[in-house]
């Protein structure tokens, strides 16, 4: 018994002194993981006394207070002098390490919160500002850039373009509002569409920086989003003449959604009497404004989705999309193996060397949470030479290995780079 008492007693010395071991960095890192945001940043804040050149703890002291307003639930305090206070972080992380490239991303995500601000109150000369702020300091590098303009390029005009946030979004934005290109889309991270002051912007636009979209909502309506009680439900939606034509469809068909409910809860409820008692199903005020928008617009604007988007916004319509390389456009129909499942020619479009002058520019501009991005490329590119192949496109497919080896192979991530020559190599006529 003394033996074990001695053992149990050495354990807990060793936890406690391996825990008293750890730097103050790495128990910033703990406290945030478990959502303790205040914790971890005091811990960040002595962290910095110890060691002011550290540009990585200026990287979190950004990241973290930059969370902690945004991504947290509601912060007393929060303005612009919070906001500064982040910019002046991730300022310094940039300044002792140029490359930086995490902590020039969310530089560039400090801009949009505040970008977001502006068109809240509706204000252009801000919202340019904030766009233009977050490219000076390189948040938007040429290979962005570039993927953005090859992704709003890959939309036909008057459409309606949901994207996914800061990886997709932001540089939409900064294209638009700044190069005044593919100004006819309208583009809208679609995880901001359950905020009802965000609605009432899409709603009515804002001149000279955000073309408007159609909805019958009335403002009421707007600003009592809230989530709704929902079952598996059936909707159908007007299309397009054009859709119609494309896809020989009937005068009078409209598109079926079958829309699950996305939010649920422990409280059981029956709604009349006789129905058996059910925990109760919702539909979240993001998926029901999604519903509204494409039923409204879908008639007469086209609808795409970023493909580098969280699937679990696409509500189960990606059934219905057609792939076009970094976008898929939504079809009327259920797609599966048929003609309509993928745009071949916009991908040729796409895979053009005048569209990638930039590419190369990652290995010296790499944003490690988003360049991943990029590989949306390659996938495109692989669709493209199984197309060729099963078309006997001999010659179209040799010039697709040469070009992936080109223009896409240049080193960023070897390891992924063979494994998609490889790849390319397996496939032959």
């Amino acid at each position: 018994m003394k033996r074990i008492a001695l053992t149990l007693v050495f354990i807990i010395l060793s936890t406690s002194l391996f825990a008293q071991m750890k730097t103050l960095k790495e128990k910033a890192l703990d406290e945030f993981k478990k959502e303790h945001y205040n914790e971890a940043i005091g811990f960040l804040e002595q962290a910095v006394k110890e060691s002011p050149n550290d540009a990585e703890i200026y990287y979190y002291l950004g990241f973290f207070n930059h969370y902690r307003a945004y991504d947290s639930r509601p912060l007393l305090g929060y303005d612009i002098l919070y906001s500064q206070k982040i910019f002046e972080y991730l300022d310094k992380a940039i300044a002792l390490n140029p490359k930086y490239g995490d902590a020039k991303y969310f530089y560039g995500a400090e801009c949009s919160g505040n970008a977001f601000i502006a068109m809240r109150n509706h204000d252009l000369k801000k919202l340019k500002y904030y766009f233009k702020l977050a490219f000076q300091k390189g948040a938007y590098p040429g290979w962005l850039l570039e993927y953005g303009r090859n992704m709003l390029n890959s939309c036909d005009r008057n459409a309606i373009l949901f994207m996914g946030g800061n990886n997709d979004f932001d540089v939409c934005s900064y294209l638009q509002l700044h190069e005044k290109f593919r100004t006819d889309i309208t583009i809208m991270p679609i995880g901001y569409i359950d905020r009802p002051w965000y609605v009432k912007f899409l709603k009515e636009g804002l001149e000279g920086g955000v073309r408007k979209i159609k909805l019958s909502l009335t403002e009421e309506q707007i600003m009592d989003i809230h989530p709704f009680k929902w079952k598996t439900t059936n909707v159908f939606i007007p299309v397009s003449q054009n859709m119609k034509d494309v896809c020989k469809l009937d005068a009078g068909y409209k598109m079926q959604w079958t829309i699950e409910p996305d939010l649920f809860s422990d409280k059981e409820q029956s709604k009349i009497n006789g129905e058996p008692v059910n925990k109760r199903t919702f539909l979240s005020p993001q998926r029901a404004i999604q519903l509204q928008i494409i039923e409204d617009n879908y008639q007469d604007r086209p609808i795409y989705f970023s493909n580098i988007m969280n699937p679990f916004f696409y509500g189960g319509l990606d059934s219905s999309f057609r792939n076009c390389g970094l976008v898929s456009e939504l079809m009327p129909i259920k797609i599966g193996n048929t003609e309509y499942a993928i745009n071949y020619l916009k991908i040729e479009q796409l895979l053009k060397k005048e569209n990638f002058k930039d590419y190369s520019t990652i290995k010296e501009n790499d944003l490690p949470r988003i360049s991943g991005s990029v590989f949306s490329y390659h996938q495109a590119l692989l669709t493209l030479a199984n197309y060729y192949k099963a078309a006997h496109e001999d010659k179209k497919l040799q010039g697709l290995k040469d070009f992936y080896k080109a223009n896409l192979a240049i080193g960023f991530d070897a390891e992924a780079e063979k494994m998609n020559c490889d790849a390319l190599e397996k496939i032959k006529i």
